[in-house]
């Protein structure tokens, strides 16, 4: 049984309105399945550029397509001189696919934004993976997923990640096991289980009344992550549920949230304070 209350999904026509600024390109195709980037871009921004760039992978439990979750950070940051990238990736409702499925199409999704960086005018080496709920937990693994080999030009890891509502512990301790294709997987996919030093720096945001993914989860993996050194910081909100940075839940919480994100990209050099004088 499901422990998500699937909400009335948004109408093509809200889609579309919501990503008519974007342009929109094809990263991937698995079958007869075909992966989509819709890039936002600031003003005067062309091939050649070096702009930073922070990539979007939405929520939903590896289950369900929310496209546009991210449309109004991404219009953000945008504005804010960024290059940025909402995902559409492979989910269990349309295609039977696994989190393992979506973790594939999260790093070909990276790569392709690196190998094709010349003609979309970003830096390879100033992105930013972003992410809520399992959509947090692709980022995290982008991030931390031990690489067995090097790779032949880039590596699909961030620069940084930015994780709201994250799925930190997918071991049977934690939330979504039932969900991978093997146990295994699921274990060895956890970010609870692939904490070390040197990881990049890391924003964790999180409602303290979280009833699908329990906050006890992200405040444990946080303790962990700044046990080992690495920059980590969680901001917590009283009396909030899973869902409350979006637009259409709190207008209120999605400035505080994107506040934080924005002050997070400035501290890694992506971005320039903004002067309220």
């Amino acid at each position: 049984m499901s422990i998500l209350t699937k909400a009335k999904p948004l109408s093509a026509e809200r889609n579309l309105e919501l990503l008519k600024d974007a342009e929109s390109y094809a990263y991937c195709t698995v079958g007869d399945t075909q992966l989509i980037a819709h890039c936002f871009s600031p003003d005067n921004h062309q091939a050649g550029d070096a702009r930073p760039a922070v990539i979007f992978f939405h929520g939903g439990m590896w289950d369900v397509s929310m496209t546009t979750q991210f449309a109004p950070h991404a219009m953000h940051f945008a504005s804010r001189g960024m290059v940025a990238i909402i995902v559409e990736y492979r989910v269990s409702s349309a295609t039977n696919a696994t989190p393992e499925s979506a973790i594939e199409d999260a790093e070909a999704a990276m790569l392709w934004l690196k190998n094709n960086h010349a003609e979309l005018g970003l830096d390879p080496n100033r992105i930013t993976a972003a992410g809520a709920a399992s959509g947090a937990h692709m980022a995290l693994v982008l991030a931390m997923q031990i690489e067995t080999e090097a790779p032949e030009t880039y590596s699909p890891r961030p620069l940084g990640v930015i994780a709201l509502s994250a799925i930190t512990d997918t071991t049977k301790k934690g939330i979504g096991m039932d969900r991978f294709g093997e146990v295994k997987n699921a274990i060895q996919l956890s970010p609870s289980k692939l904490v070390r030093k040197g990881l990049c720096p890391m924003l964790l945001v999180h409602g303290k009344a979280d009833t699908i993914v329990p906050h006890q989860n992200i405040a444990k993996f946080a303790k962990a992550m700044n046990r080992k050194k690495n920059k980590c910081e969680l901001i917590e909100y009283e009396g909030m549920n899973h869902s409350f940075f979006n637009f259409n839940v709190s207008p209120k919480h999605f400035e505080l949230t994107l506040n934080a994100m924005d002050a997070f990209l400035v501290n890694l050099d992506c971005i320039e304070p903004i002067n309220y004088q």
